[in-house]
């Protein structure tokens, strides 16, 4: 070997197939829409690089961008029809100072029967759980539940 030349023998891995531009059009496309399924990132790449990216390499450089696939946060949506009893409570309990310490809150907790499979996966960063693209509202009309 001539002195001031690089080795190549030390590397382990293939070279990036995604530069960082692209890198950043992923995250960009992932916090956009938050739900979106990394195969349909891969069309999005494909239509605009012109060059096939696996699955899995979107999800890799996610991953190092510090996104990870979550569940989203199951939260009711709050109607006016369900703010105006909270506002009201709270408003007629507020100049409380010493109730509040003998004041329980208890919570019913409802079991839905019917099947949820669970696969919907949100892309976040850490702490970002109650942004509102992170939360994913459920259905709360007729079905058959338990309340406990």
């Amino acid at each position: 070997m001539q002195e001031g030349t690089k080795d190549r023998r030390g590397r382990s891995h293939p070279p990036q197939c995604t530069t960082s531009r692209v890198n950043g059009q992923i995250v960009r496309m992932e916090v956009t829409d938050r739900s979106v399924t990394s195969r349909t990132v891969v069309q999005q790449i494909e239509s605009v690089t012109h060059y096939s990216v696996s699955p899995r390499t979107i999800r890799r450089r996610l991953q190092q961008s510090t996104l990870s696939a979550r569940r989203p946060l199951l939260g009711l949506p709050l109607t006016q029809n369900r703010r105006r009893p909270s506002y009201q409570w709270c408003d007629e309990r507020r100049m409380w100072v010493a109730e509040w310490n003998e004041t329980v809150f208890t919570d019913k907790s409802r079991i839905c029967l019917q099947h949820h499979d669970g696969r919907i996966r949100v892309w976040r960063h850490r702490g970002e759980m109650m942004l509102k693209s992170c939360v994913m509202h459920r259905y709360t009309g007729p079905a058959p539940a338990l309340m406990v």
